[in-house]
């Protein structure tokens, strides 16, 4: 007959086996999970990030376009005139060329401004046409392209005339080479009407290779990269592929179902990414839509994603056969004393492999299985810390310590939310530090950073009850809920006091500027939070522009 000790070492030894194992067996289940979304999440993140940079830069340009626009037909006198007086096109053409260029100058990567009038109302080589050389600073005067030379048809060199007036409204031109004046680029060309007039367009030429370097330079583990498609999935921008290229028919269908994903409206986010097969290799990719209708698409072999959670995973098992053996020599010795602990441990692994970390271990014994309990509470006490820290980083701006552009747009969501079910009573304010290119290129990149963290340390004292948000590299918006325009309109006045007190006691030579402006949601108005931010954000325009003609 077998003795009491031998059945309870047997009982104890299949129990510990069998726990061994299922607490492994759900750690490597839950570790596969946990490291696959974790890497999709960053995957995603800075397929974000470097889409957020692409977008700003987009947006700067068209924002630049539409103010050229609008300051042409402020200063138009009329169609008649333009018809009847041959001297009034240039005379009108050389009143627009100093905006025209400084715009350019101040928009990145810009290499042409133009405005064009219409051949039907005047000259064909009416308007004007500057440029700059490839790596050149100085904009230099061109002749205008003869619209009458080419046919409507010839995109390479007057594509940006009749497309935009075809579509009448802003477009973005695909990417092409322009031989004009010999550069690869990509332009956004608003047409002019007035009173019913087609009068021209305006429009702004970007060196693509600007856009390019900051594709080119995102790179994810060892051999990810990014690229740019159109909205059709054809190649804008490859290291590997000819630019125009189908991906739907490339290489015998391999991208067709990726491409498929491409043509729709839907983007990858949270721990999404989406499988395709390039050159035989298995790859992971992530994407998102630019404002230009192009894909930014982040991409990576399934194989370098999966090497970390492989490496984990063998470590795992190792540290799980680890602690088995150690466990197993415990209980041949120490059995009634191992019931409690394993139990205990049991407990904790199972709660821990469910995601709850709010576990309390109460063994503190001197051996293998207080080490155990140790590496448990280690275990939980740094999985505490990385998850805080992965909130942290995903919702806080790492310079400034306020809200980032991640929590802004879920704060937007939020509120169109609350606008679609009741009428909220709140407002926004966005801020712009002025002239931080200036200093930056003055006084360097650190300086200018120190010129951010004050501007924001003002604005978050200043509305110290509200949250602040950078939601870009000099932008701040603050969201002001249950603020009418009175309380908005002080807090906007106590920041102007404090940027005075500031700039009387600083002692780092630099005057501090920030342009701002404050919108009130206004239900009869206002469909979206969106709506509310468009006419804060151009008062804060206005604001900037005053303060620049004050400086002057």
């Amino acid at each position: 007959m077998k003795s009491i000790k031998t059945k309870v070492m047997t009982l104890v030894l299949l129990c510990l086996l069998f726990s061994s194992a299922a607490i492994g067996g759900t750690g490597i289940i839950k570790t596969y999970h946990v490291v696959t979304a974790d890497a999709a999440q960053a995957m995603n993140l800075l397929c974000t990030v470097r889409a957020e940079k692409l977008n700003r830069i987009l947006s700067e340009i068209m924002l630049s376009t539409e103010t050229l626009k609008n300051y042409a037909l402020a200063e138009f006198e009329g169609v008649e005139k333009l018809q009847e007086d041959a001297s009034y096109a240039k005379a009108f053409s050389d009143k627009l060329v100093g905006p025209a260029v400084s715009t350019a100058e101040n928009t990145q990567g810009a290499v042409a401004v133009y405005l064009r009038f219409s051949p039907e109302l005047t000259d064909s080589q009416s308007g004007f046409f500057y440029s700059r050389e490839r790596g050149g600073s100085d904009f230099e005067k061109q002749i205008p392209t003869d619209l009458s030379v080419y046919d409507k048809t010839d995109t390479e060199h007057v594509g940006w005339f009749y497309h935009a007036k075809e579509n009448g409204k802003g477009i973005w031109m695909d990417p092409y080479f322009n031989k004009n004046i010999g550069v690869q680029m990509i332009s956004y060309v608003i047409p002019i009407y007035k009173d019913g007039y087609f009068l021209g367009v305006v429009g702004l030429d970007i060196n693509f290779e600007y856009l390019q370097e900051i594709v080119s330079e995102t790179t994810v583990y060892r051999t990810g990269y990014a690229f740019l498609t159109s909205d059709t999935a054809k190649v804008v921008y490859h290291k590997d592929i000819s630019n125009g290229t189908d991906l739907e028919t490339y290489n015998n269908g391999e991208f067709q179902d990726f491409a498929g994903l491409l043509k729709q409206e839907q983007e990858s986010s949270g721990d999404t990414l989406y499988s395709y097969i390039y050159n035989g290799v298995p790859k992971n990719a992530s994407f998102l839509s630019l404002v230009n209708g192009m894909k930014f698409v982040l991409t990576a072999p399934v194989s370098e994603i999966e090497e970390n959670l492989n490496q984990l995973i063998k470590q795992v098992i190792i540290q799980m056969l680890f602690i088995l053996a150690v466990a197993v020599c415990i209980s041949i010795c120490v059995t009634r004393k191992l019931v409690k602990p394993l139990i205990e441990l049991n407990t904790a692994a199972q709660k821990i492999a469910n995601g709850d970390l709010d576990v309390l271990l109460t063994c503190h014994s001197h051996d293998e299985i207080g080490t155990l309990s140790e590496s448990f509470r280690q275990t939980v006490a740094h999985l505490k810390h990385y998850i805080d820290y992965i909130n942290n980083l995903a919702y806080r701006d790492l310079l400034t310590g306020v809200k980032n552009r991640t929590a802004y747009l879920e704060a937007g969501t939020k509120m169109d939310e609350m606008i679609r079910l009741k009428k909220p009573e709140f407002a926004l304010a966005v801020f712009d530090v002025n002239n931080l290119k200036a200093v930056n290129d003055a006084l360097g990149h650190e300086f200018g950073d120190m010129v951010i963290i004050d501007s924001s340390k003002l604005i978050s004292k200043v509305f110290r009850k509200y949250p602040v948000y950078r939601i870009g590299g000099d932008e701040f918006v603050v969201i002001l809920e249950d603020v009418g325009t009175e309380l908005c309109r002080d807090l906007m006045a106590q920041l102007e006091t404090e940027l005075s007190v500031y700039n009387k006691h600083s002692e780092k030579g630099t005057v501090l500027s920030i342009a701002g402006g404050a919108a009130v949601y206004t239900p009869e108005t206002d469909l979206t939070f969106g709506d509310v931010f468009k006419r804060a954000d151009s008062i804060m325009y206005e604001n900037k522009t005053e303060k620049k003609k004050a400086k002057s």
